[in-house]
């Protein structure tokens, strides 16, 4: 019988009854633990004879690890069976990974879930790998790795620390020694963990911060630092007291390869040729202008950030895989017009183009008159057109 923290979780083993050869479930069949070592992988198996929680029906494998005071260990389990992960001492529930009752089977199948704990003692812990639910069986690997703890020092670029979260959140002095561009990456070591990532000046004042942009529940900033002090917070985006379990935090700074072509204010080309420009989290403008309605294509690939792309009023659209790939598509009347990138602190590098064609005859937009239908065209690449219409006297208008 193992007890847990918060419920009884209750393990049996089929056996064979001597009289009458026939699988009983026994509590107190002993339990046959499979030993893990640090930093190696072991393969299991989930089956009908596997151990039986007689709680819920879930099968179960059962594994020790030895582990000394203060050390952070991440457990990884992958498998088709959406394994889960429960750590006990001495049957006492140390931690548990969280389930996702909501998720969709075919979007946690197959995934890896990991699961990071700090032992208060120098102890064998008892690793339980678990399927999803009673229909959860078949192959999984188990690794078991130990984390190096962060012992306090001010991070620097080019560094990777690991910590553990116990509530509220954590602040970390951050020294930048060179001007350039330079990513913090906050990832979680155990599922349950929804890392919230904060940049800060020396003095505390917010500069950015970041929930999802590393993938998952993972945080990602990617700022222009200027050299001097700073402060990284990090937390969880669900709340201080959900703040719990191991974390790891990167910083390393970007390459910026290639010349920084644009400047803010910069008249742009209109023949299709990218240019490359560094976004720093303030509003940039550029201009060009049209001697005659022309076809205007506007396209912006911003690398490792997101930011809105506007031409004049019209916002432009995702036209790729990435959500920094932004394009703005229209006829445009004769006269300057306004390109501008906003509505992010974040930075980094961008290409952006212009091209600007001829305007078909039957394309949309421009001007609209009493009583003259008209047809027309949109043109790929266009969500919508605008006309103009004047209205000489009053009246009803269909």
């Amino acid at each position: 019988v193992l007890v847990g923290a918060g419920g009884a979780i209750y393990y049996a083993k089929n056996v064979s009854s001597p009289a009458t050869d026939k699988p009983v479930s026994s509590a107190s069949t002993t339990l046959a633990a499979q030993a893990l070592t640090l930093g190696q992988s072991v393969s299991g198996e989930l089956t009908s004879k596997s151990f039986l929680n007689l709680s819920d029906g879930v099968r179960s494998s059962l594994f020790d690890v030895k582990a000394e005071a203060g050390q952070i260990i991440k457990i990884s389990v992958s498998g088709p069976l959406r394994p889960q992960i429960s750590v006990l001492r001495n049957g006492e529930l140390v931690t548990r990974s969280q389930r996702c009752e909501d998720c969709p089977d075919s979007e946690t199948k197959g995934q890896t879930t990991t699961l990071g704990f700090k032992a208060d003692f120098n102890d064998t812990y008892q690793v339980v790998v678990s399927g999803f639910n009673t229909s959860s069986y078949g192959p999984f690997q188990v690794t078991v790795d130990t984390l190096k703890a962060y012992t306090g020092e001010p991070l620097s670029a080019d560094q990777t620390i690991h910590d553990w979260a116990l509530g509220g959140q954590k602040r970390y002095r951050l020294t930048i020694d060179k001007d350039g561009l330079y990513s913090l990456a906050m990832k979680a070591e155990q599922s349950s963990l929804d890392a919230y990532l904060k940049l800060m000046d020396r003095r505390g004042m917010e500069l950015a911060s970041d929930d999802d942009s590393a993938g998952g529940t993972d945080a990602r900033l990617q700022m222009y630092l200027k050299a001097g002090d700073y402060i990284v917070q990090a937390s969880s985006a669900m709340g201080s007291q959900n703040f719990q379990g191991g974390f790891s935090l990167e910083i390393k700074p970007e390459e910026m390869t290639g010349e920084i072509e644009l400047k803010n204010g910069d008249s742009l080309s209109l023949d299709g040729e990218g240019k490359t420009g560094l976004f720093t989290g303030e509003t940039q403008t550029y201009s060009f202008t049209l001697s005659e309605p022309k076809l205007v294509t506007v396209q912006m690939d911003a690398q490792g950030f997101q930011a809105s792309l506007e031409v004049d009023s019209s916002t432009a659209s995702q036209y790729g895989d990435e959500a920094g790939q932004q394009r703005v598509r229209g006829v445009l009347a004769a006269g300057e017009h306004q390109v501008k990138i906003s509505g992010s602190s974040q930075a980094g590098l961008f290409t952006l183009s212009a091209t600007a064609d001829e305007v078909p005859a039957n394309a949309g937009g421009g001007v609209l008159l009493v009583g003259e239908p008209r047809q027309a065209l949109m043109l790929q690449g266009i969500t919508s057109d605008s006309y103009q219409l004047t209205v000489r006297q009053p009246g009803s208008y269909v």
